[in-house]
C-alpha cells in the first residue's frame, strides 16, 4: 500500500468515526446497564406521557454558576435534565424541555421565583436554583427543589407533577367508615361541631373531596380513590358495590382492625350503662376469602421487639401489642413511606396472600422476626410479659400493611345479591339479580391496586397528633409520622394507575462495598493498637503539662538537670510513639490505597490490551487466510 493510500485510508476512517458519533447522537437508542435501569422510563411513566392531550413545557432551573456547589449537586442536576429529557423524547412532542439557568437580578430569576421554585441561599451569599416548573395552558405546577437524598423516586416526583399539572378538579375520595371519623357539621354559623372532624379528615379536606358512602344506594361516581376504614358488618349489597370497583382496577385503601381501640372505649361506657358489649373487630370477610386474603380478626401482633413504652401508674412499661416503629420496619422502595421515621401501630393484626393464591402481597410495614399473635378477646385480661412469654414466634416478619396487586374473581358469582326486605315485608327473600353481562364483572378486567392496613388506631387523634393552644389558636404538634403516611398514601392512590404502577430505582450513587469491607476489617485489626499508643501519647504530654505547670508555679526561670532531662525523655517518647500512631493510621489506609491503585491500572491498561489483544487476533485470522 502506497503512502498517498494509507492517508486516503487513515482519513476516511477519521470520516467514519465522525459521521457514526453524529449518528449516535441523532438516535434516541440507548443502553441502559446501570442496575435498576436508572436511566430508562418505566412503562407507566411512558404511557402517562404518551397519554397527553395537551403540550406541557417544562422549565428546568438550575444555577449552574454558583461558587462551592458541592459536585453531587452538579451530578444530580445532569441526572434530572437527562430523566427529563427522557421524558420529553417519549411525549411525541407533547412536552417542551427548557433548561434555564437563573443569573442574579435577570428576567430567568424572577421567572422561577414566581413559578414556586424556590431559591436556597449558600454560605457565599449566591443562591441556588434547582426545581422544574410545568405549564400546560393556564395551569402550572412546581417541583420547588430537587431532594438529592430523593433520588430513587426522582422518576416518581415528575410524573406525579405531570399527572398534577393535568388535573382541574380536586380529587374525589369516597369514603366508607365505621368509625366517626367525620364530625357532625354545626348547628349555627360560628358554633363549634359537637364532634369535629378527625384531623387526617381535616387535612384531607384542604386537597382532596371527601363522599361519605353509606350504602349501595349512596354510591357516587366517579371516585378517584375508595377508602374503607373499620368496616364493621357491611351490608351485601355494600360489599358487592366494593367488589365491583375493585375489579376494575381502580384504587382502594382498606383499613381494617382485629381490636380497634376507639370501640373498645366506646363498649366499656355502653357496658357500664348495662348495654351489652358490641363487635370492636372488623373486616371484609367474603372479599377477602374470595381474593385469597388470609386476615383473622380474631389475632393481634405480638412483638417485644418493637414494643412501645407506656407510662402507667406502676411506671413506664412495655406493650408489645402497642408498636413504635421506625425505617427498620419500613420497606424503604415504596414511595408512600419515603421520608417517614416512626409509626405508631396499635394493636393490630396482619395479612398473609393464601397458598392457592395467584395474587403479589407486597410487605410495607413488618414486624421483627420474633414477632408472633395471641387472641385479642384475652390481650385486656393478661399481662405484658405473660402475652409476650405465651406467643410462639414464626421466624419471619409478620405484615401489617401491603400493596395488593394483581386479577381478581368476584366474590359474588351468582350476581347483584337480594335487596334486604323490612319485617313487614315477605319473610322469604328475594332471589339475587341475574348477572348482567354489561354491568356486572366476574374478573378483573385490570390488575388491582389495593392497600391494606391491618389495624385503624394510629388513624385516632390520640396517636397521631396533639392540639396545644398557641396565642389563643388551636395548633397541632405531630407525635409521629402516622398521619404523613396517611397523606402520602390518598395522595399515591389517587393517582392515575399508570402512577400507581411506577417503583423506586435506586441511587445511581453506588456505595464501594469492597472499600467499605476492606475499611472495616482493617478497623477492627488496628483500632486496638492504636489506641494503646494514643492513650500512651496522651499521658507523655499530660507530664509534660504537670511539670511545665510546677515551674511556673515556683517561678523557676531555670529548670533543674532532672527536670529537663525528664521532660526531654519525655518529648522523645511522645515523639516516637506519635510516629507509631502514624504508621498504624497509614496501615488502616493501606489496603483502601492499594486498592484503588489496583483499579487506576485496570482501567487504564485493561481496555488498551484487549485492543491490543482483539487487534493481534484479527492480523492472526487474516495472515491465516491468506
Amino acid at each position: 500500500m502506497s503512502k498517498a493510500q494509507k492517508l486516503i485510508a487513515g482519513f476516511l476512517l477519521l470520516l467514519i468515526l465522525i459521521l457514526t458519533n453524529m449518528l449516535a447522537s441523532l438516535l434516541s437508542w440507548k443502553l441502559d446497564l446501570t442496575d435498576g435501569r436508572l436511566f430508562t422510563l418505566s412503562a407507566g411513566s411512558k404511557s402517562l406521557v404518551q397519554k397527553l392531550e395537551e403540550p406541557i413545557v417544562l422549565d428546568f432551573y438550575f444555577t449552574r454558576d454558583v461558587e462551592g456547589l458541592p459536585i453531587r449537586f452538579k451530578n444530580y442536576a445532569t441526572r434530572v435534565e437527562e430523566m427529563l429529557r427522557q421524558f420529553a423524547g417519549a411525549s411525541s412532542g407533547m412536552i417542551k424541555l427548557n433548561i434555564i439557568n437563573p443569573k442574579p437580578d435577570t428576567e430567568e430569576e424572577e421567572a422561577a421565583t414566581s413559578a414556586g421554585v424556590s431559591g436556597n441561599p449558600m454560605q457565599n451569599g449566591q443562591t441556588l436554583y434547582f426545581g422544574l416548573s410545568l405549564t400546560q395552558a393556564d395551569s402550572q405546577e412546581a417541583i420547588p427543589v430537587f431532594d438529592p437524598s430523593k433520588e430513587e423516586f426522582l422518576e416518581y416526583d415528575v410524573a406525579k407533577a405531570l399527572y398534577t399539572v393535568q388535573q382541574w378538579d380536586k380529587p374525589v375520595i369516597g369514603l366508607i367508615s365505621g368509625l366517626p371519623v367525620v364530625g357532625t357539621p354545626q348547628f349555627f354559623p360560628g358554633q363549634q361541631p359537637q364532634n369535629p372532624d378527625w384531623v387526617f379528615i381535616e387535612q384531607l379536606r384542604q386537597t382532596f373531596e371527601i363522599t361519605e358512602i353509606d350504602d349501595a344506594s349512596g354510591w357516587p361516581s366517579p371516585i378517584d380513590v375508595l377508602l374503607v376504614i373499620h368496616p364493621v358488618d357491611p351490608e351485601e349489597a355494600l360489599l358487592y358495590e366494593i367488589d365491583q370497583y375493585l375489579l376494575q382496577g381502580r384504587p382502594a385503601i382498606i383499613a381494617v382492625d382485629p381490636a380497634s381501640g376507639f370501640q373498645k372505649d366506646q363498649q366499656r361506657q355502653a357496658m357500664m350503662m348495662g348495654q351489652p358489649p358490641q363487635n370492636v373487630s372488623s373486616t371484609l370477610r367474603r372479599l377477602f376469602a374470595a381474593y385469597g386474603i388470609d386476615f383473622d380478626d380474631s389475632q393481634l401482633v405480638v412483638d417485644m421487639d418493637n414494643a412501645a413504652s407506656v407510662q402507667t401508674q406502676t411506671g413506664p412499661l412495655k406493650m408489645p401489642t402497642w408498636l413504635q416503629l421506625g425505617q427498620h420496619a419500613l420497606s424503604a422502595d415504596e414511595f408512600i413511606l419515603s421520608g417517614l421515621d416512626s409509626l405508631h401501630i396499635i394493636e393490630a393484626g396482619s395479612f398473609t396472600a393464601s397458598e392457592e393464591s395467584d395474587l403479589e402481597l407486597t410487605p410495607l410495614i413488618q414486624t421483627s422476626s420474633q414477632a408472633g399473635t395471641f387472641f385479642a378477646m384475652m390481650a385486656d385480661r393478661v399481662s405484658p410479659m405473660q402475652m409476650a412469654s405465651q406467643i410462639t414466634p414464626g421466624g419471619e416478619p409478620l405484615t401489617m400493611a401491603g400493596f395488593l396487586r394483581g386479577n381478581l374473581q368476584t366474590a359474588f358469582p351468582d350476581g347483584k345479591p337480594a335487596e334486604e326486605t323490612s319485617e313487614d315485608e315477605e319473610d322469604s327473600p328475594s332471589p339475587a339479580t341475574p348477572p348482567n353481562p354489561e354491568d356486572f364483572l366476574s374478573n378483573s378486567t385490570s390488575p388491582c391496586n389495593i392497600l391494606l392496613f391491618a389495624d385503624t388506631d394510629w388513624l385516632q387523634d390520640r396517636y397521631s397528633v396533639r392540639r396545644l393552644n398557641f396565642l389563643g389558636m388551636d395548633a397541632l404538634q405531630p407525635l409521629n409520622d402516622n398521619l404523613n403516611l396517611l397523606g402520602n398514601a390518598v395522595e399515591f392512590m389517587s393517582g392515575s394507575r399508570d402512577l400507581i404502577s411506577i417503583r423506586g430505582k435506586g441511587n445511581s450513587i453506588r456505595p464501594f462495598l469492597v472499600v467499605d469491607r476492606i475499611e472495616r476489617q482493617a478497623q477492627i485489626e488496628y483500632q486496638q493498637k492504636y489506641d494503646e499508643i494514643n492513650a500512651e501519647v496522651q499521658d507523655f504530654e499530660a507530664r509534660i503539662r504537670e511539670l511545665q505547670s510546677q515551674q511556673r508555679e515556683s517561678n523557676t526561670l531555670m529548670l533543674t538537670p532532672e527536670l529537663r532531662k525528664e521532660i526531654q525523655e519525655l518529648n522523645e517518647n511522645a515523639a516516637e510513639k506519635r510516629r507509631e500512631r502514624r504508621e498504624v493510621r497509614k496501615k488502616l489506609r493501606e489496603k483502601v490505597e492499594n486498592l484503588g491503585f489496583t483499579l487506576a491500572v485496570s482501567n487504564l491498561v485493561a481496555v488498551p490490551l484487549l485492543v491490543f489483544a482483539a487487534g493481534v487476533l484479527f492480523f492472526i485470522r487474516r495472515h491465516n487466510r491468506k
